[in-house]
């Protein structure tokens, strides 16, 4: 058995700095900052979730210069190495003991090896009587081995020893210990008390940690080494090079498993540049969780799990009736393993597909052969019984290709769409040769339900098997659109497809008008290119028309109406209410694409919030009962937006991560869900999560040659930045911004409102004369657009105009312009940004040296951001409202680190949390989208505040808590 930390084959393991570095350093800094404060800390997690990793990154956070001590089978290091970093100021002795399960079966093993890295220095303190125990511990000396019933001496000698200085005992593996070395350590620790001796234990299990528990006493401190989330996930494949943009399907293959993760960004990291379209699941990766199902479970509760994993609802009941008796017991196993879990309802869900393709593939063909077989009886629902016997079948079936059409158009119309299209596929292999004509009908229905489902694979494989079957261009063309559909927003490189689609579809009208609707969809979001779509879109209305296809042609109006709407033009409602008129139900091609929902994001760009929600979340009833998951994102995602604009910060939240949740689950793209979690997040959780949401949303974006979530996943970057005091990047965010939208702008500023931060932000940092530049150019577009100063976005540009008035000293006619536009704001029910310009008009107000003003205008803001529930808000007033009242440190009071203007910024402490967990300069910059020189300031800025000289320093001081975080004001 090997460590936590490696797999079956060491040779495809992933690199330390690829899997380790990025697998737990929360769980290590929280570790660190624990045993510091306790003094005993427990570390758990499932097999290969990086405790290894995080025992040594927590004690090279406490011992940065010497690093960890190490046993057999950990990396690096000596047994016994000086420590530093405590507030005491003195030294510690790190020991460390690296246990396996075949160390169980040793007796004193565990002591043995920590003894064995003690030097004679450590060991003079002993008498000589404990000498010679230690000895026999070690099989040192012609006197018998320790035996395991002289307990007693042992635990004397390893106690006095333990007492004589300051020790750090690092266990890694509690659950492999032998039970005589479990017990001497758990007597010492038990006699000796922190801060003279303390530990940190891992242990392999998904729970409560047991075995550390009983080895540390009592109740102590457990840190749980949590999987990584999607945004993590992102930042592991940045690491290897790798698209961004596949964070949702490796999250959804891997679970968030770091060992896992890691193996599938090793893998994929290996296939040529010509592969690297859509990322599969790595066969590696499988085996990576077959050696994780073999390490923790016996071959019983592998066969309960095989058969879990074959059907699509496992369940407790289900696998009883399918003659597991002990199915119970073998779930518990597993649960406790971090394999899966068993919710309220006895539902099974695996904690990663890998490990669900693991179980289901650790019985050769035959064996599950035989447990569909079992299943199908055992099911009792008969699309399922269906499904099962089909998966069962080797050879053509007619009877059987019947039923599993009939199965699949029942899943079909009760909105399952994914299993819909797997059953569709299933009917159509099943289809003997000389059915010809069904087997292609069946296929078509596959990918038409594939591209619903946002199953590309299942699409491409109808596709395929329709263009192996020359089958007729009406029915190559569906399947090649399904693909097309199936891409969601990737579709860059999908011309090539498109323009087979043409060739095929010649002569065709409404086969044309299809495929141009698709061209308009991929000229908007791949090429941002407006007029094109435009165009594009008017030829699918008009060809559709020919064609007499009424909901192709409500779509492609409800497109027109769309770009019509971006270019400013004055025909986008009259395109729109064409589209409605034609009476199409807003399920039949998508609700996304319904001139519905149209109509609700018409309603979200003019501030008709209380009309966009409720058609909102009526298409919500709809779209839970007809739609797909990016109907269901996409309604999501403007829920949220409507409802941070409304300043119902809980709900908008909530929706925003509904909307990341389902787009990792189903693989879709991830860059628009992360845009609408960066913004709610901005108002409601915290600056640093939204910056760090944002870049990886633009990252997402960019790598799928979405150039419209690029710009907004940009814009929030800039925005958040701005908020926080980095003007300089915000500049540079914002700019990245402008130039995209000087290349294809949009005359609608309510469809996106940048402009009004980059005048903020290029005012603050001094660049007067491009914020007017910027704002002479946005006001003509706005009232082009019919959006004048009582408007969102008019009063938003107003908000701004109030602060470069203030900046070339206009203070007066700016504090006017700040109060009518507060009051604005106020009368079209946008809380949030009335707030913010109270916010900016106490600080006209103080630089008018009109204290008691200035502290009105935060404490109206304050009260605002209160009742809201904006937090990264709330903290921003509060730290203004504490300046503007606050006095010298009186004589004596603390000045050093701790003091309260030497507190970090959110950006300077997510930028110091960055280079403690290993990342270099230029690793940084990049991961923040900054420069390296402003990495560089922020750290000579960080050093300053905290009294530190060195990294090493710096690590010891953040893991010590100090000093507290707050986010800054922009300057003034």
């Amino acid at each position: 058995m090997t460590p936590d930390t490696e797999w079956d084959d060491p040779a495809d393991s992933p690199a330390p700095a690829a899997g380790g570095r990025y697998a737990a350093p929360g769980a290590a800094a929280r570790a660190a900052a624990a045993l510091e404060r306790e003094g005993r800390v427990a570390l758990a997690g499932p097999w290969g979730a990086g405790k290894t990793t995080a025992l040594e990154e927590a004690l090279r956070i406490l011992a940065p210069a010497s690093g960890s001590g190490a046993g057999p089978g950990a990396r690096g290091g000596s047994g016994a190495a000086a420590a530093s970093g405590f507030g005491s100021g003195s030294a510690r002795t790190v020991l460390r003991v690296t246990a396996v399960e075949e160390d169980r079966g040793h007796v004193f093993g565990a002591l043995a090896q920590m003894l064995s890295h003690c030097g004679p220095a450590h060991l003079a303190v002993l008498s000589g009587r404990q000498n010679e125990v230690v000895d026999r511990i070690l099989h040192r000396g012609a006197d018998e081995p320790l035996a395991a019933s002289e307990q007693l001496p042992a635990r004397l000698a390893v106690t006095a020893l333990l007492a004589s200085g300051r020790w750090i005992l690092a266990v890694d593996g509690a659950q492999w210990l032998d039970p005589a070395s479990a017990d001497v350590l758990g007597y010492a620790l038990r006699t000796l008390a922190a801060p003279g001796l303390t530990a940190i234990v891992t242990e392999r299990v998904h729970g409560r940690a047991q075995s550390a528990a009983r080895l540390l006493g009592g109740h102590p401190v457990q840190v749980d080494v949590d999987p990584l989330d999607a945004e993590e996930t992102a930042a592991l494949l940045d690491a290897h090079g790798l698209p961004t943009r596949w964070a949702g399907p490796l999250q959804s293959h891997c679970g968030g498993h770091p060992l896992l993760t890691s193996v599938s960004c090793t893998a994929l990291a290996r296939l040529p540049a010509s592969q690297r379209h859509r990322p599969a699941m790595a066969g590696q990766t499988v085996d990576a969780a077959g050696a994780w199902l073999r390490s923790t479970l016996g071959d019983d509760a592998r066969h309960t799990l095989m058969l879990a994993a074959l059907t699509s609802r496992p369940s407790l009941p289900l696998l009883l009736r399918a003659g597991r008796s002990d199915a119970e017991e073998h779930l518990a196993r597993a649960q406790a393993a971090g394999v899966l879990s068993v919710d309220a309802a006895s539902a099974v869900h695996f904690t990663a597909a890998a490990l669900a393709r693991a179980a289901a593939r650790s019985g050769a063909r035959p064996l599950r052969a035989a447990a569909h077989l079992t299943l199908a009886r055992a099911v009792g629902d008969p699309v399922h019984e269906v499904r099962h016997r089909a998966l069962a079948a080797d050879l053509p079936d007619q009877g059987l290709a019947e039923d599993t059409e009939a199965a699949a158009t029942t899943a079909r119309e009760a909105g399952e769409r994914s299993l819909a299209a797997e059953l569709f596929l299933l009917a159509a292999e099943l289809t003997p040769p000389a059915r010809s004509a069904t087997r292609i009908r069946r296929l078509s229905y596959a990918a038409q339900e594939a591209a619903c489902a946002g199953s590309v694979d299942i699409a491409r494989q109808a596709a395929d098997a329709l263009t192996a079957s020359r089958a007729e261009p009406t029915d190559q063309v569906t399947a090649l659109l399904a693909v097309v559909d199936a891409h969601g927003q990737a579709v860059s490189d999908l011309e090539p497809l498109l323009a087979r689609c043409r060739e095929l579809a010649a002569g065709h009208p409404d086969l044309l008008a299809a495929v141009e609707l698709r061209a308009a969809i991929a000229a908007n979001v791949a090429h941002a290119a407006p007029e094109r779509a435009l165009r594009a879109a008017g030829r699918a209305a008009e060809l559709a028309a020919a064609g007499g296809h009424r909901p192709l042609q409500a779509a492609a109006l409800t497109m027109r109406a769309r770009m019509e709407r971006v270019l400013g033009t004055a025909d986008a409602p009259g395109t729109l209410a064409e589209a409605l008129a034609l009476g199409i139900p807003a399920q039949h091609s998508g609700i996304r694409n319904s001139a519905q929902y149209l109509a609700a994001r018409h309603a979200v760009f003019d501030d008709r919030l209380a009309e966009a929600r409720e058609r909102l979340v009526d298409l919500l009833a709809l779209a839970e009962h007809e739609g797909d998951a990016e109907d269901l994102v996409d309604i999501w995602r403007s829920l949220a937006e409507v409802d941070t604009r409304l300043g119902a910060c809980a709900p908008a939240l909530a929706w925003a991560d509904q909307a990341v949740r389902l787009s990792t689950e189903a693989g879709l793209s991830m860059g628009p869900a992360w845009y609408t979690a960066a913004l709610t997040q901005s108002a409601a959780g915290s600056f640093a999560a939204a910056l760090r949401t944002a870049s990886c949303g633009a990252r997402a974006s960019q790598e799928e040659g979405d150039g419209l979530y690029v710009s907004r996943n940009l814009w929030i970057m800039g925005a958040v930045q701005l908020h926080t005091g980095d003007v300089a990047d915000a500049v540079a965010s914002l700019t990245a911004v402008a130039e995209a939208e000087r290349q294809v702008p949009s005359a609608d500023p309510g469809m996106f409102r940048w402009q009004p931060d980059a005048v903020e932000a290029f005012t603050c940092a001094g660049r007067l004369d491009l914020a007017r530049e910027l704002l002479e150019r946005a006001r003509p577009v706005a009232g082009a657009a019919g959006v004048g100063a009582d408007s969102g976005p008019g009063a938003a540009l107003d908000r701004a105009h109030g602060i470069l008035l203030a900046r070339g000293g206009a203070v007066e006619e700016a504090s006017g312009l700040l109060h009518r536009t507060s009051a604005a704001f106020e009368r079209l029910g946008l809380p949030l940004e009335q707030a913010r310009t109270l916010l900016a008009l106490g600080r006209v107000e103080r630089a008018r040296r009109r204290q008691a003003a200035a502290r009105t205008a935060w404490e109206a803001a304050r009260a605002v951001f209160d009742d809201t529930g904006a937090r990264p808000w709330q903290e921003l007033t509060r730290e203004l409202l504490d300046r503007a009242g606050g006095s010298a440190p009186a004589p004596g009071q603390a000045t050093g680190p701790a003091a309260g203007g030497s507190r970090l910024t959110e950006s300077e402490s997510r930028r110091a949390d960055l280079i403690c967990q290993g990342a270099t300069n230029q690793q940084a910059a990049q991961h923040m989208f900054i420069s390296v020189k402003t990495v560089e300031g922020m750290l000579s800025r960080v050093y300053r505040k905290l009294g530190v000289r060195s990294r090493t320093q710096l690590a010891a001081a953040r893991a010590a808590g100090v000093p507290g975080q707050d986010a800054r004001t922009p300057p003034e």
